[in-house]
C-alpha cells in the first residue's frame, strides 16, 4: 500500500545509520541490506555524518553545482533544456523565457550535482498568453515587439507557404508537375516603433539593426496566433516623419522573414 502526504519522520528509541526516503512506495522497495545511492525519485537521503545535511547537497563530497531549467507542453513527454544557472546557497533566482509560443507548458528546475547526477525535479504548469509578434534572440535573450499601430490600422500578416514545385512542359496538353521535400514559410512583420524618451527614433532604428539585422543569424519569430518560426531577418524598410519633433518621432518598419529551420530541433542546440 503506498503512503502518501508524508509531512515529517520522527526517529526515536533507535539507532539509525541512514534513512533514505523515495517517492515510488507502492513498488521497487529494496529490503536487502545494501544501501542506495541518490535516485532520480528520492526526496530525502540522510547520512548523519554529525552534520545536519541531507538531501543532495554536500554529502560525500557530492555538491549542487548548478540548476537545469527545461520546459515541455502539457502534451508532449520530452522537455527542452532551457540552459543552467549556477547555484549559490540562500541565493533567490530568476529566469526568463521569451522563446515559448502562446501554448501550456510545464516548467521544471532540477538540481545537477557533481558529476551531472540530476535530483528530483520541481515543476509547475504555466500559460504563455501575449499579444503581437516578436523576434527572439535565443542566445542572449532579446526581443522586438511588433506590437504598436497608428490610429486604427490593423496590422495583417500574410503568411506565404513556399513548397519545393517543379513544372516541366511536355508535348502533352498539360504540364508534368513534381514537388521536393522543399517546404518553409515566408512574410513580412509591420510595427510602429517609439523611442524612449532620452533618444532619437534614427539612434533607435540603429540599434534595431545592429541587434537583429547585421547579426545575419536565425531568430526565433512567434506570433499570438500561437505559430512559431526560425527565420531570417533581412530587408528593412522604416518610414519616418520628415518634420519630427521631440516626443513626435516614430518610425514604421517592415522586415521581411524566411522560415530556415525546424524550430524543436533550433531549441535542442
Amino acid at each position: 500500500m503506498a503512503i502518501t502526504n508524508i509531512n515529517y519522520i520522527e526517529l526515536s528509541n533507535c539507532i539509525v545509520d541512514e534513512l533514505h526516503v523515495r517517492q515510488r512506495t507502492d513498488s521497487e522497495i529494496d529490503l536487502t541490506e545494501e544501501k542506495q545511492e541518490w535516485q532520480l525519485d528520492t526526496y530525502l537521503l540522510a547520512r548523519f555524518l554529525n552534520n545536519l545535511e541531507a538531501g543532495n547537497i554536500e554529502m560525500e563530497g557530492i555538491t549542487i553545482e548548478k540548476f537545469a531549467i527545461k520546459r515541455r507542453s502539457i502534451d508532449e513527454l520530452d522537455s527542452i533544456l532551457l540552459g543552467y544557472v549556477d547555484y549559490e546557497h540562500g541565493e533567490s533566482y530568476e529566469y526568463l523565457d521569451y522563446t515559448q509560443p502562446n501554448d501550456k507548458f510545464i516548467y521544471s528546475v532540477t538540481p545537477i550535482a557533481t558529476g551531472d547526477i540530476e535530483g528530483k525535479p520541481t515543476s509547475v504548469e504555466i500559460e504563455s498568453d501575449f499579444v503581437g509578434f516578436y523576434i527572439v534572440d535565443k542566445d542572449i535573450n532579446n526581443v522586438l515587439k511588433f506590437d504598436k499601430v497608428i490610429g486604427n490600422d490593423i496590422a495583417n500578416v500574410e503568411k506565404t507557404l513556399n513548397q519545393g514545385r517543379i513544372q516541366i512542359e511536355t508535348f502533352n496538353k498539360y504540364p508534368s508537375i513534381y514537388y521536393t521535400e522543399q517546404e518553409y514559410t515566408s512574410f513580412s512583420l509591420s510595427a510602429v516603433f517609439i523611442p524612449s524618451e532620452w533618444e532619437r527614433s534614427g539612434k533607435m532604428y540603429d540599434r534595431i539593426l545592429n541587434n537583429f539585422i547585421r547579426q545575419h543569424k536565425s531568430f526565433i519569430v512567434k506570433g499570438s496566433d500561437g505559430s512559431i518560426y526560425v527565420a531570417d531577418i533581412s530587408n528593412p524598410r522604416k518610414t519616418t516623419i520628415m518634420n519630427s519633433s521631440k516626443g513626435f518621432d516614430y518610425i514604421q518598419l517592415i522586415i521581411d522573414c524566411v522560415e530556415v529551420q525546424d524550430y524543436k530541433e533550433f531549441m535542442q542546440k
